[in-house]
């Protein structure tokens, strides 16, 4: 008997890397805030990424609409470069469905963890929140506002995501594979609406890594999008740029 090896996504429950999928009209919440220099470089330690600005983003996005399957993405993506790659890194990134985590876990390496997401829209106001067992992972707010100012933060990248992919060994203490990716759905998304305002983020005890939490100096404002998202096998496929496991 002939084995593929591809039939074994089905087992695992979720899609192989190359799949495409749509989410129209998405709606995502994003609250922009300065932080310490020194605390996001600390926070970066682990990783092989250098610290690209001070400016981070709290994010909560509505993904119930995709036809993969519907979910809920959040996280806190940070400026970060890889050589000569800039973009940005998901520091801490929570989705609400399994198959959805080990997706985006196991096969591009965000890291994913569990919670329960919400992002709930009335008139000017738009709130989200992340809980996991009845404790507060974090909440963000804005209040919508026409004329706001937000050159504080306007086109500060959100896009390309550079993660690590790391598998760890079976037999020892390390890693089979160690890999930076590089992925950029932001070409095929096709914005309806953009809103900004004033906002507000708190942060739980969970958004830290050991003893080092994550400071906010100052919140900048919020913008609240509404667009069509594609991950297509074009762009959203995740590329490797550099292996550190030969």
């Amino acid at each position: 008997m002939t084995y593929d090896p591809l039939s074994y996504f089905e087992y695992l429950g979720y899609p192989s890397g190359d799949q495409p999928y749509h989410a129209p009209g998405l709606r995502s919440l994003s609250v922009f805030c300065r932080g310490e220099r020194e605390n996001l470089t600390e926070l970066l330690r682990p990783t092989p990424f250098e610290l690209d600005g001070d400016v981070f983003a709290v994010q909560i996005a509505d993904f119930r609409t995709a036809d993969i399957g519907a979910y809920w993405d959040s996280g806190i993506v940070v400026p970060v470069r890889y050589g000569e790659h800039r973009g940005v890194t998901y520091l801490f990134e929570w989705e609400d469905q399994p198959w959805s985590i080990a997706f985006g876990r196991e096969v591009w390496g965000y890291p994913k963890r569990h919670a329960a997401i919400g992002l709930e829209d009335n008139g000017p106001n738009v709130h989200g929140e992340l809980t996991r067992e009845g404790e507060k992972i974090f909440s963000i707010s804005a209040t919508l506002e026409d004329g706001y100012d937000d050159s504080a933060w306007a086109g500060r990248p959100l896009y390309p995501h550079l993660q690590v992919h790391a598998l760890p060994a079976v037999e020892f203490r390390g890693f089979s594979t160690f890999e930076i990716v590089r992925r950029d759905t932001s070409k095929d998304y096709r914005p309806i609406s953009r809103q900004v305002g004033p906002a507000s983020v708190e942060l739980g005890a969970e958004i830290a890594l050991g003893d080092t939490p994550l400071i906010v100096d100052s919140v900048l404002g919020g913008e609240y999008t509404v667009g069509d998202y594609a991950c297509t096998r074009e762009n959203g496929v995740a590329r490797v740029i550099d292996r550190l496991v030969p």
